[in-house]
């Protein structure tokens, strides 16, 4: 199935960006004109730091109109002779490492349970609870998750290792990533093979949690600059002595 760079020229009307001519642009598979695989949108929009970079690239090469500069860029499929929208967002330089070592993705998943991110733990098994390829490992991760957070502890359950030595946040990592296959006892085996559609989901999935979370931190700290801020304002105003300037001031 073929994937298409498209900008909304106005709301409801989406049209395909032809990045195929692009200098930056490296065809690895059998799609012809403007269709891509989801790998090549990938090595295209890697090779720049972040969004701001790639519109100028693409208004460099005049494959958009300046005019666009604002609008909204999204991956998308052709059905029906309209563009439908994806899950997944795109990918920058800094996401190239786990794209090329899917291993450095698994340890950063399983580095938010070290961390007791127990949200993150809750939130990635939400997100894939339907897909077939973890359909039991989702739903018991996000059970034991919230009971993680409701009882401020990590469940045991996230101690209990596999045949492979994985715990079940990393095993639920694992089953979207590579292609394997379980055998009459039930012992996992996976292959070399990667499920890509479900890498990318999850490199763009832990990328905009982050940013929601950094987001939040923000604003946080900004609150507390305004509580804060506010504390010196009635400070100085009762300090202030008639006839007198506060020390405040």
């Amino acid at each position: 199935m073929a994937y298409y760079m498209t900008i909304q020229k106005k709301k409801g009307e989406y049209s395909p960006i032809d990045i195929t001519k692009s200098k930056y642009f490296m065809r690895t598979s059998k799609f012809k004109g403007m269709g891509m695989s989801l790998e090549e949108v990938d090595l295209f929009t890697m090779m720049f730091n972040d969004e701001k970079e790639l519109r100028k690239a693409l208004i460099d090469e005049n494959m958009l109109d300046s005019k666009y500069i604002e609008s909204p860029l999204s991956i998308r499929l052709l059905r029906n002779n309209k563009y439908h929208k994806v899950m997944y967002d795109f990918l920058y330089q800094k996401d190239m490492e786990y794209v090329l070592e899917p291993k450095f993705i698994i340890k950063r998943i399983d580095d938010k349970l070290t961390d007791n991110d127990f949200r993150f733990v809750n939130a990635f098994a939400n997100n894939y609870m339907n897909f077939h390829e973890c359909l039991s490992t989702a739903p018991e991760v996000r059970e034991f998750a919230n009971q993680s957070i409701r009882n401020g502890i990590k469940s045991d359950y996230f101690n209990k290792l596999d045949e492979n030595n994985d715990n079940p946040l990393v095993r639920m990592a694992k089953l979207l990533i590579y292609k394997y296959y379980q055998n009459t006892y039930g012992k996992i085996t996976y292959s070399n093979e990667i499920i890509y559609r479900n890498l990318h989901s999850i490199i763009a999935f832990i990328n905009n949690y982050d940013q929601k979370y950094s987001s939040e931190i923000d604003k946080n700290q900004i609150s507390l600059f305004e509580v804060n801020n506010t504390k010196k304002k009635v400070l100085k105003k009762d300090r202030q002595i008639d006839g007198q300037f506060s020390l405040f001031e």
